[in-house]
């Protein structure tokens, strides 16, 4: 393996270093290498499952919204059929088109 950096001062060069002290070094630089390397695989790792996770949250909070949204429309429709039995055809109406089609509570296909 090839120097690429300069030699510290208070460390031989390799010329004075004896075959067993280089091949220390030399093991050293590797260590060195792939130590780094694997520091920068998990940092990759890192910035790839939060931006996952982060979306997946997005997701959640979105679908939770929604079914907020759904199950108070739902409510709003059953207690207007119980309080006004004159308007129960309109209330019945609103229940089926929300059990039928809960997207459009909230406006979008789930």
């Amino acid at each position: 393996m090839t120097e690429t950096n300069p030699p510290s001062p208070n460390l031989p060069s390799r010329q004075t270093l004896t075959p067993l002290e280089r091949g220390l070094l030399s093991l050293v630089e590797q260590l060195t290498n792939a130590f780094e390397h694997s520091t920068a695989q998990l940092e990759h790792l890192e910035r790839r499952s939060t931006g996952s996770l982060e979306e997946r949250l997005t997701e959640l909070e979105t679908l939770l919204d929604r079914s907020i949204s759904s199950q108070r429309a739902f409510n709003e429709a059953l207690l207007d059929l119980l309080s006004a039995p004159e308007s129960s055809g309109r209330s019945v109406d609103a229940l089926c088109r929300i059990i039928d089609n809960p997207s459009s509570v909230y406006g979008k296909e789930p």
